[in-house]
């Protein structure tokens, strides 16, 4: 029973931290894409990748916000190119 509160305390965690770059990081996602709808699927896809990163959530927050908005801009890029392929 420990064990399970321990991981729904960890994932409340992750939750926490992602929820906090939210915003900006879909600002940076719109304006790479200058579509809604895309950055919103971009930061999805980014916040996905970087929920799998334990040491993302270890780092202090201005790496944290770095490293989101690389991920974010990467995800946002490639949803482009694949609008593009469309």
């Amino acid at each position: 029973m420990n064990r399970a509160l321990t991981r729904q305390q960890e994932l409340q965690h992750k939750a926490a931290v992602l929820k906090q770059y939210e915003v900006y990081g879909y600002q940076v996602a719109c304006y790479v894409l200058e579509d809604e709808a895309l950055a919103a699927q971009a930061v999805m896809q980014a916040f996905k990748q970087l929920f799998q990163e334990g040491p993302f959530f270890e780092q202090p927050q201005p790496v944290q916000k770095q490293q989101m908005k690389r991920v974010v801009m990467k995800q946002a890029l490639l949803s482009k190119s694949a609008a593009l392929l469309q």
